[in-house]
């Protein structure tokens, strides 16, 4: 797994299919039955581990509304420790995504453009680590005026933005490919129960194991590119964490190796709404 560089990450560019990752997604099907038959030996865990793996791509497809919290902590020879906390709260009617970042390192290098006359001046590193977008299915993405940064008089600006539009990245991560790494993570050959958990007031089976090289090189080429582009490029053995609902929902997924480590948390399934700015309350770029 490639180590990730989050003060990179754009604020106002956060890929559009990352925050709309599962609006129009196909409702939700009726739970599977578990099958009596026990898992089998020398592979995945004990009874029932692959009843819990069978559907996880196809559940993890089938939401369509949803808080996620993702967590990302990477060492870097160059940049030191960096981390990053993201919040997608996605919402199928209307159809449209609220992202709120917080990326410290963001916020310290804007501080610093901000003392050299750049926009900013006046903020301190903490108000310049958070940006909110919305990005709605249809029309363009608005950005959050909250810190001034997009020179406006409205509380949202939509369209391209201005200098003061944090810098574009490449590494952006496009979430309707989720069921695909469900899917991948489904296919890990040494997977073991290990407890039981609640998330977010859902009773979940914590489920362990470790991809190798082997199996990383052996996975479906859409699943290796879903699962490299959530990482940052996987390319040795990483190890992986997940947290099943009684109906296969991955209501938590955990990716960590010597560098860095990933979380991604589910919360408020079916429950995620958020109020969308009136168009007096934006200006257009």
């Amino acid at each position: 797994m490639k180590t990730l560089k989050p003060g990179l990450v754009a604020a106002g560019s956060l890929t559009l299919a990352l925050a709309l990752s599962a609006c129009g997604a196909p409702e939700e099907e009726a739970a599977a039955t578990p099958s009596d038959a026990p898992a089998e030996e020398g592979g995945n865990g004990g009874t029932g581990v692959l009843d819990l793996l069978g559907d996880l791509a196809s559940r993890t497809e089938a939401v369509d509304n949803y808080t996620l919290d993702m967590d990302i902590t990477s060492s870097d020879p160059e940049l030191g420790e960096t981390e990053m906390t993201m919040t997608y709260e996605v919402m199928a009617d209307p159809q449209a995504a609220q992202v709120t970042m917080y990326m410290p390192a963001m916020g310290e290098m804007l501080a610093g453009l901000a003392e050299l006359g750049g926009p900013g001046a006046g903020l301190s590193a903490e108000e310049l680590s958070t940006s909110i977008l919305i990005v709605p299915a249809e029309g363009e993405m608005l950005v959050s005026n909250h810190n001034g940064l997009q020179e406006v008089d409205t509380a949202w600006a939509r369209g391209t933005a201005g200098e003061g539009q944090q810098p574009a990245s490449e590494n952006m991560f496009d979430t309707s490919n989720l069921p695909k790494v469900a899917g991948a993570v489904a296919s890990i050959e040494t997977i073991e129960e290990t407890g039981t958990e609640e998330i977010d007031g859902v009773s979940t089976t914590v489920l362990e194991g470790s991809f190798t090289s082997e199996e990383l090189d052996a996975l479906d080429a859409e699943q290796r590119s879903a699962l490299d582009e959530l990482v940052g490029g996987a390319t040795g053995a990483m190890d992986v964490a997940i947290w099943i609902s009684d109906d296969g929902f991955p209501m938590r997924m955990d990716f960590s190796d010597e560098v860095s480590s990933i979380s991604m948390v589910y919360s408020l399934l079916g429950e995620t709404s958020f109020e969308m700015p009136a168009e007096e309350e934006i200006t257009d770029l």
